[in-house]
């Protein structure tokens, strides 16, 4: 995360993103729901799965429910309570704001390394 971040991401992941969602915004809802609807708390993940060569969300609570085993994780959204105090326990409103810190080269670059 970063507070010069946000927007949409580029290059390999940008193309990779529209390829397994149709496009940004249909991935940024399937993460944002997934994290707003954890069970307790948890996380919203964009991970890769090498085996598909396909980009996934998953939801994840207690670290190890909910996840693809063999999957690598390239971001992780808190929803841990303690995450989002200054927003009045409001998990929509945290998950919708966290869109504008996401570091995508941070990420990017967590792809590419997955990849290889």
């Amino acid at each position: 995360m970063s507070p010069k971040a946000g927007g949409k991401p580029g290059g390999n992941l940008g193309d990779q993103i529209n390829k397994d969602f149709g496009s940004f915004d249909s991935f940024k809802l399937q993460l944002s729901n997934a994290a707003k609807t954890v069970e307790g708390s948890g996380w919203g993940i964009l991970a890769y799965d090498p085996l598909s060569e396909q980009l996934l969300t998953l939801q994840a609570e207690k670290h190890q429910n909910l996840t693809v085993q063999g999957s690598i994780p390239l971001l992780a959204l808190d929803v841990w309570e303690h995450t989002y105090l200054q927003y009045k326990n409001d998990r929509g409103a945290f998950v919708d704001k966290w869109w504008d810190v996401v570091s995508w080269s941070d990420v990017e670059a967590r792809f590419d390394k997955a990849k290889r």
